[in-house]
């Protein structure tokens, strides 16, 4: 049985029957915003960046995901992050280092910086899928690991706050560890999924300040969204 559940079957051994490979291959070439990681029109993006990049500041060189948070992908997500299928994991790792591999500042990135979590998170989901990929994804790359950041504050969950109230929600919820200093380090954030950014902006202001020259960005998925007259964002 296909990995997804579907009652069709597999070929050569494939965890995705053909139609659900068909499905997540459609969605990982999706044209994305090389800045930002979110889906694009055809030229919408100028001088590389999309409409909602040109509207705000962004201290992320650039961003790259492995598909959309919808369909096939949002599914394999659930099912990892949400239900311990950690089969999934050697999957996802290989996906999204094939995706790092791919943009034309991999060159650049000296190591890999996983997005941390609070402890006191951890009592209830001992799976975080951003430190636990990272391990995965830096022998593909043969990238070192930078644990350089902790989180101070749990702070309340993003889901279903407004654009402006997740900004505010991780502002002052990272830190250098004690003692670190970085010196022009280039550095690649991993998390899972992305929707404003505001995490990962939040991750790059403190690593800048500490000295480092850039900061990218590699995610799992991409959440779609438009703002909305500060409406919550709903899902993630």
């Amino acid at each position: 049985m296909c990995a997804l559940g579907c009652d069709s079957g597999l070929v050569d051994r494939h965890p995705f029957c053909a139609e659900c490979q068909t499905t997540l291959a459609t969605e990982r070439a999706e044209p994305t915003c090389p800045t930002c990681a979110g889906s694009v029109a055809p030229y919408e993006v100028v001088d590389g960046l999309c409409r909602m990049c040109r509207a705000k500041p962004t201290k992320i060189g650039g961003t790259v995901r492995v598909g959309p948070y919808r369909g096939c992908h949002r599914q394999i997500i659930h099912a990892y992050k949400y239900h311990g299928r950690e089969e999934f994991e050697p999957i996802l790792s290989h996906w999204l280092s094939e995706a790092i591999r791919e943009v034309p500042w991999f060159d650049r990135v000296d190591a890999i910086v996983p997005v941390p979590t609070h402890w006191r998170r951890r009592f209830w989901r001992p799976l975080y899928p951003a430190e636990a990929l990272v391990n995965m994804i830096r022998r593909r790359l043969g990238l070192p690991r930078a644990g350089v950041l902790r989180r101070v504050r749990a702070g309340p969950h993003q889901i279903g706050l407004s654009y402006t109230q997740r900004h505010e929600n991780v502002h002052g919820a990272f830190a250098m560890r004690r003692g670190v200093e970085l010196h022009g380090a280039r550095l690649l954030l991993i998390d899972d999924v992305k929707t404003t950014g505001a995490t990962v902006e939040e991750c790059a202001r403190i690593l800048k300040r500490a000295g480092a020259s850039e900061v990218f960005a590699a995610v799992l998925v991409k959440v779609d969204w438009r703002p909305f007259a500060g409406g919550a964002i709903h899902g993630v």
